[in-house]
């Protein structure tokens, strides 16, 4: 999301078959077969650790090695007026880095604003197309000298949502029309993202699951039709690496991220999870892309794993509700890097919220002395 945002297994191979479809609904090739991941401990990271501290019992971590996580006292407060509709949370996380703002989409409130290092809130008065339905997937773009735009993906009203974040005037989406939706049926989108300064990227996860890609200026889709059945049953979440030129497509129910070109409109790598690690999302900072698992193996709590992009490997595994406390982290829906401060002194945190039942926490980065 680009910026930290509330991506998956690592790049193993380096050319595979595309699939790609336009106008027509079919997929010109299969897709490819997938690389399971492998784990690594990283005793190093992108930052300064931070100050070591002491272990005592009241101390709750979970990840391994460099990426050890506790979680963030005092952050996220709901406002009082949100809090009825916390159980219903289905939504996503976005984080304004340059004016330290994260942005929680809460289910008929809109957005849930968080400020000061996380420890105010405020319900966002914005447009009532933003506080009704359901902000399931965004993702949020600066701009030098304007406030940033975010664009969103209502599953429940079927639209795609585009606007500055002062969130008084929206732009629209609706349904497609030709290719596989011309009978104007089968449209739930889960995630938009920005693909540079005129394109925007949606994937179809709760419809016909297709993804395409539409005009910022004016808001429009260009005509084009990826992925289908063939590339997931619900690509629940899409993200842009600005840097890699790629984008990562989260296969919830095949426990997969696939890495897909925009260039030559094929896909690059099948990324394998564990089996049983529904991926719902995926958001990158730097080489470090953040997966939330809407459950884990075996029907476990969903975990939050970490993949270092240059070595391939996933180098941390995140047990929100098992390890940290959190008992509404059944299912976890979106994450998103949160990163505070600049170079080697950065304080690293990640935001998570949960799905059945609803709520949203803060992580941060520890380092224990063992």
């Amino acid at each position: 999301m680009i910026t930290p945002r509330c991506l998956l297994a690592a790049i193993f191979a380096a050319t595979v078959t595309g699939l790609s479809a336009h106008e027509t609904g079919k997929p010109h090739d299969d897709a490819t077969t997938p690389v399971p991941v492998h784990f690594e401990v990283e005793t190093q990271g992108p930052v300064s650790a931070p100050s070591a501290v002491e272990r005592t019992p009241a101390l709750l971590t979970s990840g391994q090695g460099f990426w050890k996580f506790a979680p963030a006292r005092g952050t996220m407060p709901v406002p009082a007026e949100a809090q009825a509709l916390v159980k219903g949370a289905h939504g996503t996380i976005i984080v304004d880095a340059e004016h330290d703002i994260a942005y929680w989409g809460l289910a008929n409130v809109g957005w849930v604003a968080f400020s000061d290092r996380l420890t105010k809130s405020w319900i966002v008065k914005s447009d009532p197309a933003i506080s009704s339905g359901n902000l399931h997937g965004a993702d949020i773009m600066p701009r030098a000298g304007q406030l940033p735009l975010v664009i969103a993906a209502d599953n429940v009203e079927g639209e795609i949502l585009l606007s500055d974040t002062s969130f008084q005037q929206v732009e629209k989406l609706k349904i497609p029309t030709g290719g596989p939706y011309a009978d104007g049926k089968g449209w739930a989108p889960t995630d938009a993202a920005f693909g540079g300064k005129n394109t925007v990227w949606i994937t179809d996860g709760y419809g016909r699951h297709w993804f395409m890609d539409a005009d910022l200026h004016p808001l429009a889709y260009r005509g084009n039709f990826y992925g289908g059945d063939s590339l997931s049953k619900t690509p629940h979440g899409i993200t842009f690496d600005a840097a890699r030129g790629e984008l990562y497509l989260s296969a919830r129910p095949e426990a997969r991220v696939v890495e897909w070109s925009p260039a030559t409109k094929q896909t690059l790598a099948v990324h394998q999870l564990p089996k049983g690690s529904t991926a719902c999302d995926t958001d990158l900072w730097g080489d470090y892309l953040l997966v939330p698992c809407l459950d884990g193996p075996d029907q476990k709590p969903g975990p939050l794993y970490i993949i270092n992009l240059k070595t391939k490997a996933v180098v941390s595994t995140i047990r929100p509700k098992e390890d940290l406390g959190f008992d509404y982290a059944q299912h976890i829906h979106d994450a998103c890097w949160y990163i505070v401060g600049q170079g080697a002194d950065a304080k690293v945190y990640i935001l998570f919220t949960a799905w059945n039942p609803g709520g949203v926490a803060a992580l941060e980065l520890v380092n224990v002395k063992e």
